[in-house]
C-alpha cells in the first residue's frame, strides 16, 4: 500500500511540473555560470532615456549613461575556481535554442548605470525575464541590432514573460570603495574600442521573482571602507550574490545616437552560489505532490 501510496505522489508531482510551462529552475546549493550576450548604448554624459520601461523611467532622474538588452544564451553548472571569489564554467543544463525551439529564452534589460568618471560608474538595475517555448522572439539578427533597434518595441521584447528577479549592482569591485559599482579598462564611448569591465550585484528581495530567493547566495567577498582588512570580515555588508564580467566591442553603429552615443556589443560570464533554499515553483510542486498524499493515504 505504502508502496503505490508513493508512486501516486510522485506521479502527481510530475504532473504538476508538466502540465503547463514554468520558469527554469536553478539548482540550489550550487555554483552556476550564466552567459549573457548584450546590445547596449553608452553616453559619459548621463543623458539617456530608455525608451518604454517604466521602471527605467522612474529609477533616480530617469537618465543613465548606459543601458542595454540581454540573452542568457546558457546556464552552465559551473566549479569553484576561487573561493568566494570566482566560479568557472562548466556542463551546460540549459541552452537557448531560438524561437521555434522548446527550451525557452531568458532575457532582461540593465539601466540606471551613470559614470563617475570614463572608466567608473555607479548604480545600476538588471531586470531578468522568463519566456515560454512559443513566446520566444529573440533571435541572433536581433542580438546583432541588425532587427533590433534601440526603441520600445525591441524593449518590449525583451521585458515580457514571467518576472524572474531584480539585482542592483553594488559596490566593492574596488577594495575599500564603497560607491562605484563598475570599472572597465578602456573608456566604453570610445569608437571602436574593445575592452572589459567587471561589476558585482545583489538580489532585490523586494522585487520578488521565481528566481529571486535562489540567487540570493551572499557568497562573494569584497573589501569594504570598514576598519577590517580581509574581504567577507564585515559579514553582510562585504558579501555579494553575484559577479559579472563583460567584454564589449563599441561597433554597434545601428545604435548610435545624438551627442557621442556609442552602441556596443558585449557578453558577460555571471556567476552565481544559488542560496541552499529551493525555489518558489520546486516548493510548490513539492507541495502539490504532498497534497495528493495525504489524500489518498485518508481514503486508504
Amino acid at each position: 500500500m505504502m508502496k503505490r501510496i508513493a508512486f501516486s505522489g510522485l506521479a502527481l508531482l510530475w504532473c504538476a511540473g508538466t502540465a503547463t510551462a514554468a520558469p527554469l529552475v536553478l539548482p540550489a546549493d550550487k555554483p552556476i555560470f550564466f552567459q549573457f550576450n548584450n546590445i547596449e548604448q553608452v553616453n559619459v554624459g548621463n543623458n539617456l532615456t530608455v525608451p518604454g520601461y517604466l521602471p527605467a523611467a522612474t529609477f533616480g532622474d530617469g537618465l543613465q549613461g548606459n543601458w542595454g538588452l540581454f540573452n542568457i544564451s546558457n546556464v552552465q553548472n559551473g566549479g569553484v575556481a576561487s573561493p568566494h571569489n570566482d566560479i568557472s564554467g562548466g556542463p551546460q543544463f540549459f541552452g537557448d535554442d531560438g524561437p521555434g525551439g522548446t527550451a525557452g529564452q531568458i532575457t532582461g534589460i540593465f539601466y540606471g548605470i551613470d559614470f563617475a568618471s570614463p572608466t567608473t560608474a555607479t548604480g545600476g538595475v538588471l531586470d531578468i525575464f522568463w519566456h515560454d517555448a512559443g513566446t520566444d522572439t529573440i533571435t541572433a539578427d536581433c542580438l546583432s541590432g541588425t532587427t533590433c533597434l534601440p526603441n520600445a518595441a525591441t524593449v518590449a521584447q525583451f521585458t515580457s514573460g514571467t518576472f524572474l528577479a531584480r539585482l542592483t549592482f553594488a559596490s566593492g569591485i574596488i577594495p575599500g570603495n564603497d560607491t562605484v559599482t563598475l570599472t572597465s579598462n578602456i573608456d566604453p564611448a570610445t569608437q571602436g574600442g574593445s575592452g572589459h569591465a567587471d561589476a558585482f550585484a545583489n538580489v532585490d528581495l523586494g522585487a520578488g521573482g521565481a528566481w529571486a530567493n535562489i540567487l540570493n547566495g551572499n557568497w562573494f567577498f569584497i573589501d569594504s571602507s570598514d576598519v577590517g582588512t580581509v574581504a567577507g570580515d564585515a559579514g553582510a555588508s562585504e558579501q555579494r550574490d553575484l559577479r559579472f564580467s563583460t567584454f564589449f566591442n563599441v561597433d554597434l553603429d545601428t545604435w548610435d545616437g545624438a551627442g557621442g552615443t556609442q552602441g556596443l556589443r558585449s557578453n558577460d560570464p555571471a556567476r552565481v552560489f544559488t542560496a541552499a533554499v529551493p525555489e518558489p515553483a520546486t516548493l510548490t510542486l513539492l507541495g502539490v505532490g504532498l497534497f495528493g498524499l495525504v489524500r489518498r493515504r485518508k481514503k486508504a
